[in-house]
């Protein structure tokens, strides 16, 4: 079997086990699809398969929003469970942003089983076919490059260019993947890629739920619901040294190692318990 042809048959594997468990409503099904359409993404761009890519990053586009709510809705529960919130306060936010994202859950149905799906899937079935054994050279060139690109560690850095450095990181960690999928030993590179695409992302999504929770007090201040809005601002407040450690992490690890310090109860909170 061509060697190469291997990479497709497991992105192929990847992309249909994830659509299906996004279709049956899985846990944390749409948060693995999206990284398995960016893998194929990365993989595509390497091997100048410009049509495949398209529709990768596509169909990741369209399950954006309803991403963003999976994991929003997650740590909604996490700081609910920590005390942070009430549960009248949890369940305003999650019926709200509910809500906001109606018309993007209506569109990710589309996404699973429209017509780019069905595209993506026959392109990945032929490649995996007859891709030529060249391109794994191709694929080994692109993550040397994409693994200079996140070469230097982050200090200094404003919060975009954080952004960006993770979108490369997470490109050079799918690349390392891919070469891997073929049988070669691990790159020296991939448990660092990997540590910090995790701790980059751990800032990133903390990050996102501090805005969105940010546009919905001033919403709630809009609407008059001052209570809702008066717990999410302490919840803010909260939230800003559990940023903060995440970003300092996702640092850390741009130099090789760090802790990241968890979300927990501050000790006052837990003191007045």
């Amino acid at each position: 079997m061509n060697p190469v042809a291997g990479v497709w048959k497991a992105r192929a594997r990847s992309l249909e086990e994830n659509r299906q468990a996004a279709r049956r409503g899985s846990p944390g099904s749409l948060p693995d699809l999206r990284r398995t359409l960016q893998a194929i993404a990365a993989t595509s761009g390497a091997l100048g398969r410009s049509r495949v890519e398209s529709l990768a990053r596509s169909i990741g586009r369209a399950i954006a929003a309803p991403r963003r709510l999976v994991v929003d809705r997650r740590l909604l529960d996490r700081v609910g469970r920590l005390g942070l919130l009430s549960p009248e306060a949890v369940a305003a936010l999650v019926t709200h942003w509910e809500k906001q994202t109606e018309d993007a859950t209506a569109r990710l149905a589309r996404a699973t089983d429209g017509r780019r799906m069905r595209r993506l899937r026959r392109r990945l079935a032929r490649l995996a076919r007859k891709e030529p054994a060249r391109t794994l050279d191709r694929i080994s060139a692109a993550h040397r490059s994409a693994a200079a690109a996140v070469a230097r560690p982050l200090d200094g850095k404003d919060d975009g260019a954080l952004r960006r450095y993770r979108r490369a990181v997470r490109r050079a960690r799918f690349l390392a993947e891919g070469l891997a999928a073929l049988g070669l030993p691990e790159h020296p590179d991939a448990a660092r890629e990997r540590a910090l695409d995790e701790a980059l992302t751990r800032w990133h999504d903390l990050r996102a739920f501090r805005k969105r929770l940010a546009r919905s007090r001033s919403e709630s201040e809009r609407r008059g619901t001052v209570l809702l809005a008066a717990e999410i601002e302490r919840l803010l407040a909260v939230l800003e040294p559990a940023l903060a450690s995440a970003r300092a992490g996702a640092i850390a690890a741009s130099r090789g190692g760090g802790r990241v310090v968890p979300l927990r109860t501050p000790v006052r909170a837990r003191a007045q318990a």
